[in-house]
C-alpha cells in the first residue's frame, strides 16, 4: 500500500509503502502526481519511507515501476530510501553509482535528515566565482567531495547567464589539489554534456591541480576541444591566471 506524504515543498514527491505495492496504487497516485509536477518542474526529488518488511509488489505494480522510473530517468534528482531492510540498504550502495541523480539510504530513525536532504534547494558544493570584467570563472570543488549533477548545472547557469550578454567565456580556472572524482555515472553524463554544451563559448582552460587527472585532461581533452587547455601545478595558481589573462 502506498499513500502520499504531505507537506513536502513542491519539487519533492514523498510516498511511505506500508505494504504489498499494487499496480492501482501507481496509476491512481504516484503516476498522475509526477506528470502534475513535472509539468512545472524539470527535476523532482524522491523521498521514499518503507515501514515494516518489504512485501513486494503485483506483476501490474513492476511494470508500472519500471515505466515511472525508466520514463522517468533523467528527471529525478535526489532519491531517499529511508527503510531499516538490510538487504535494500546493501543494494542501494550498489546501485547509487549507477542510478540517475543521485541515491542515498537512510535508516527509520534518520527520517529528518533524509527530509531535510531532499528538501534543500542550494546544493552545488563547488565554490563558483566570475570575474565578469575580466570573463573569467573560477571552480574550486570542495575538498573530498565529488563533483555531482547539481555542481554542472549551477556552473552552467553561472556560464548561461553571462553568455547571455557576451559571445564568449575568455577562461575557466579550475582549482583543485586533487581531482575529487565524479559522485555517479550521472554526475559524470552531467559533466560530458556540459563540456559539449560550451566548449565552443570558451577560450582557454587552465587546470591548476596536483592531480594526474589534470596532465590527462591537458593531452586528451585539448585536441578534442575548440578551448586551449592547460595544465598547471596546484602552486602555480597565479601563472594560470596569468596566461587565462593573456
Amino acid at each position: 500500500m502506498l499513500t502520499i506524504i504531505e507537506g513536502l515543498p513542491d519539487h519533492v514527491i514523498g510516498i511511505r509503502i506500508t505494504d504489498k505495492l499494487r499496480a492501482e496504487d501507481y496509476e491512481t497516485q504516484l503516476v498522475p502526481l509526477v506528470n502534475e509536477k513535472l509539468a512545472t518542474h524539470r527535476k523532482l526529488d524522491l523521498l521514499c519511507c518503507i515501514e515494516g518488511e518489504w512485501k513486494g509488489m503485483e506483476a501490474g505494480a513492476v511494470w508500472q515501476d519500471l515505466r515511472l522510473g525508466l520514463g522517468k530517468i533523467g528527471h529525478w534528482a535526489r532519491m531517499a530510501i529511508v527503510t531499516d531492510i538490510k538487504w535494500m540498504e546493501n543494494a542501494i550502495k550498489l546501485f547509487r553509482l549507477f542510478s540517475p541523480g543521485e541515491l542515498r539510504h537512510f535508516d527509520n530513525a534518520d527520517y529528518e535528515t533524509a527530509k531535510a536532504w531532499v528538501c534543500e534547494t542550494e546544493r552545488a558544493r563547488i565554490d563558483i566565482k566570475l570575474d565578469s570584467d575580466a570573463g573569467i570563472l573560477v571552480l574550486e570543488p570542495v575538498a573530498d567531495k565529488a563533483l555531482s549533477e547539481d555542481d554542472f548545472e549551477a556552473v552552467g547557469n553561472t556560464i548561461g547567464n553571462y553568455l547571455k550578454d557576451h559571445d564568449r567565456l575568455r577562461g575557466i580556472l579550475i582549482y583543485s589539489r586533487q581531482f575529487p572524482g565524479w559522485q555517479s555515472v550521472g554526475a559524470l553524463f552531467a559533466h560530458l554534456k556540459f563540456v559539449t554544451s560550451v566548449h565552443d563559448k570558451i577560450s582557454k582552460i587552465a587546470l591548476v591541480t596536483n592531480s594526474p587527472m589534470g596532465s590527462f585532461a591537458d593531452h586528451v581533452l585539448d585536441p578534442l576541444m575548440l578551448a586551449k587547455v592547460r595544465k598547471f601545478d596546484y602552486d602555480e595558481r597565479d601563472a594560470a591566471m596569468g596566461w587565462l589573462r593573456g
